[in-house]
């Protein structure tokens, strides 16, 4: 989880829900479920005061024409809109903002290893282990390899030699589960801590999944990671089944980015690019004016004056209302 700070409040920032803690600096340990407040307290103990709010994250990206980030950017340069609808922003924060906390980054990488990638294994290894090596020391990664089955590390690692190894390790062989797989990746990568993301790489249209293609896209709807698609004209062609208009579509969903090289050659120069967007954007988080009904909202965020950029956000989320815990039944003696 997130821990954004501002005027005293620590806000856990979540995909559509939170909850708002008041609390003093340095909080003391939650006491267990089972266990009294006698049992724990202290006259030190911090008073603190757990409420529920419905809180919406959104990461931002901001490019110029040029491509480039912009940078500086502050709550008042920008106007966010749920479904038409202003909303006030309750906390702004650029990932690389000068003395500030980094943003942790989460991001699975999922890697087509099917029978096509022959000869072309070797430029995707390099790529990978590129990407690997520029992530940050609060970053963590996994590996997910497919082909007709779907293969991943055991858990998030922010080991470089340990992500390179199981890079090193892929083999092509077999046919193509994309849609499995990249659900693989949203489910692991959903309850992780920071900006989450994952980053796709295919030379083939789906062979053998068991999901449908709009199950995938609803999916990945309902998950706060973005979703960057690399798709190459492999060995089979991407002929009659073209996946470019899934990836193009599931990118776009979630406010990631797609891509189309030509030469395989291309694809460290994308790996860099992509990773480098994954440093650089920014993290907003606002409270809907409309209480949740799990209906889908739309996200629009607009440049109050900086009309020579772009803004690329997910397109919206699923009000879900979160759940209170239910409260145990109290007995008298």
């Amino acid at each position: 989880m997130i821990r954004a700070r501002f005027a005293g409040v620590s806000l856990g920032v979540l995909a559509c829900a939170g909850t708002l803690l008041a609390q003093s600096p340095a909080p003391a340990p939650v006491p267990s479920p089972g266990s009294s407040p006698s049992a724990t307290a202290s006259p030190r103990s911090p008073f603190r005061v757990e409420v529920d709010v419905d809180v919406v994250s959104v990461t931002a990206v901001v490019y110029d024409k040029a491509g480039n980030f912009v940078r500086g950017l502050g709550p008042k340069d920008i106007e966010v809109l749920e479904d038409g609808v202003p909303q006030e922003v309750n906390y702004f924060r650029e990932a690389k903002g000068e003395g500030a906390e980094r943003i942790p980054l989460s991001v699975v990488l999922v890697l087509d290893c099917s029978g096509s990638m022959r000869h072309n294994m070797h430029f995707l290894q390099e790529a990978a282990r590129t990407f690997v090596d520029k992530l940050e020391e609060v970053d963590s990664a996994l590996v997910v390899s497919f082909n007709e089955s779907i293969k991943g590390s055991a858990e998030f690692s922010a080991d470089t030699g340990r992500l390179e190894q199981f890079v090193e390790a892929l083999e092509a062989w077999g046919g193509t589960s994309l849609y499995d797989a990249i659900h693989y990746g949203l489910q692991r990568v959903k309850d992780q801590p920071g900006r989450k993301a994952i980053v796709v790489f295919t030379d083939g249209a789906d062979t053998t999944s068991q999901m449908k293609e709009q199950e995938v896209v609803d999916y990945a709807r309902s998950v706060e990671a973005t979703v960057y698609c690399i798709g190459f004209r492999g060995e089979s062609g991407l002929l009659a089944r073209s996946p470019r208009g899934f990836l193009r579509h599931v990118a776009q969903e979630t406010g990631g980015a797609y891509f189309f090289p030509d030469k395989i050659g291309e694809l460290i120069k994308i790996f860099n690019g992509i990773s480098d967007e994954l440093h650089n954007h920014y993290l907003l988080a606002y409270t809907p004016r409309r209480p949740p009904d799990g209906t889908w909202r739309q996200i629009e965020i607009r440049l109050r004056e900086r009309k020579d950029a772009e803004v690329r956000v997910r397109k919206g989320y699923f009000a879900v209302k979160k759940r209170r815990p239910a409260v145990p039944a109290t007995t008298s003696n």
